[in-house]
């Protein structure tokens, strides 16, 4: 199995199906290509490539597993992150954000802005959707920052396409077998694949859907939290008779434990049976092993207990006495 290591420090781990460039960019669409991303991420293979520059509203899904990004951007800002607001009961989504972004000797206004999205559970948090905008209040960029953040010109990386989910995790694919998943996976569902910079096919407006009509994407986002939340549902538990024992089961045999119901149930529908058929409950004739106690045995027996308190209190009161007498006589010999 191969690993993640890149083959040129900025290089970045670069998703195939690309998502339509928008200035505007809201919580379904971050949502629901999330989702898309994936659960494409067992059967497509991501390629090495360079985020450089990017234009304002481009959108890319990226395999990345923390620490700074380069893309060519140098940002006045400290990027900082921050939970997105869940929407029902959707996953949860980080966020991180970078304000103040210019290009080194391009741009005398810093107002590039660039969030990045992850998934923190239960999903993949390695794949990332980034995405770049502009800030409606730009900053003036000072001359002496105008220092290039990367070495040009970028070097061209060999075609490697490597599995980051899935059996294969880590696999690389030659780049024909990854045009041909790429290619099996986009006629089943033609989600907009394409790329400028590789001189893919271009196109504006939503995300293209399956059957290439536009994809509706509330709708799907709310179908795609439907089927989250059927796959935490767990199964109900096993009902028990109230009088069951919580670990019948595991005490006594399958055999043992089917006798001992029978024979409870046997009892219940016999006493059920009795009543329907005479009218009255079946009452257990009381045992005479232990015989009754006349009137006046309970009486002399009461007697005798009395005189029996009676001489313990007249016992208590002489003790009382005693210690009483005692304590005179010690206060006496104090004074």
């Amino acid at each position: 199995m191969g690993d993640f290591r890149p083959p040129h420090p900025e290089a970045l781990l670069l998703s195939p199906v690309d998502i339509a460039p928008t200035l505007h960019l809201n919580f379904d669409v971050v949502t629901t290509n999330l989702y898309r991303q994936s659960a494409l991420t067992s059967n497509v293979p991501y390629r090495w490539g360079f985020i450089d520059k990017p234009k304002e509203g481009e959108i890319f899904v990226i395999f990345h597993r923390g620490g700074p990004l380069t893309d060519g951007l140098m940002f006045l800002e400290q990027e900082h992150s921050f939970l997105v607001p869940k929407q029902g009961q959707g996953p949860d989504i980080e966020c991180y954000e970078a304000k103040q972004g210019f290009i080194p000797g391009q741009d005398s206004q810093a107002f590039r802005i660039r969030r990045r999205y992850h998934f923190i559970r239960p999903h993949n948090p390695n794949v990332w959707l980034v995405h770049y905008s502009r800030s409606p209040t730009p900053v003036p960029v000072a001359m002496h920052l105008h220092q290039q953040i990367r070495q040009y010109p970028l070097p061209n990386l060999p075609a490697l396409n490597t599995f980051i989910g899935g059996n294969r995790m880590g696999e690389m694919a030659h780049e024909e077998e990854a045009r041909q998943i790429i290619a099996a996976v986009q006629a089943r569902a033609p989600e907009a694949f394409y790329n400028p910079q590789r001189g893919g096919p271009h196109h504006s407006g939503p995300p293209i859907g399956y059957g290439g009509m536009p994809q509706d994407i509330s709708s799907q986002t709310a179908i795609l939290r439907e089927l989250e939340r059927k796959k935490r549902m767990i199964a109900p538990p096993v009902r028990r008779d109230e009088e069951d024992s919580p670990d019948e089961d595991a005490a006594v045999s399958v055999r043992t434990l089917a006798l001992s119901r029978y024979k409870r149930n046997h009892e219940l529908m016999e006493e059920v049976f009795h009543r329907a058929a005479f009218g009255t409950r079946r009452v257990e004739e009381p045992s005479s092993s232990t015989p009754g106690m006349t009137l006046e045995e309970i009486t002399s027996k009461l007697a005798a207990t009395q005189a029996s308190i009676d001489k313990m209190e007249a016992k208590l009161n002489e003790l009382r006495r005693l210690k009483e007498e005692k304590e005179q006589a010690a206060e006496v010999m104090m004074s």
